[in-house]
C-alpha cells in the first residue's frame, strides 16, 4: 500500500494552490502523478472520504482536504466512522 503517496497528494492539494486548481479540473489527471493504488486512485477521484481514511489518509491531512470542499463536520465523521 503507499499511504505515504496517498497523504502527500492530500497534502499537496491541501497547501500548493496550483496543484489544488488542477485537481479540481482533472483529479485523475493529478492522481496519475503519485505512485498510488488503483484502490487509492479510485478513493481519490470518486472523492470517497470513508475509503480514504480507511485507506490510511490520516486525519490531520484528511480534514482540510474535505474542508477546502466545504464538508460540513457530521458528514466528515459520520464518513471516517463508517
Amino acid at each position: 500500500m503507499s499511504t505515504y503517496a496517498l497523504n502527500k497528494l492530500l497534502r499537496e492539494v491541501n497547501r500548493n494552490p496550483q496543484t489544488r486548481e488542477k485537481f479540481f479540473a482533472d483529479r485523475a489527471a493529478v492522481a496519475a502523478g503519485f505512485d498510488l493504488t488503483d484502490e487509492e486512485r479510485e478513493a481519490i477521484i470518486a472523492n470517497d472520504t470513508g475509503k480514504l481514511y480507511k485507506l490510511g489518509a490520516h486525519g490531520l491531512i484528511l480534514r482540510p482536504f474535505t474542508l477546502i470542499q466545504q464538508m460540513p463536520e457530521p458528514d466528515y465523521l459520520a464518513a471516517i466512522r463508517s
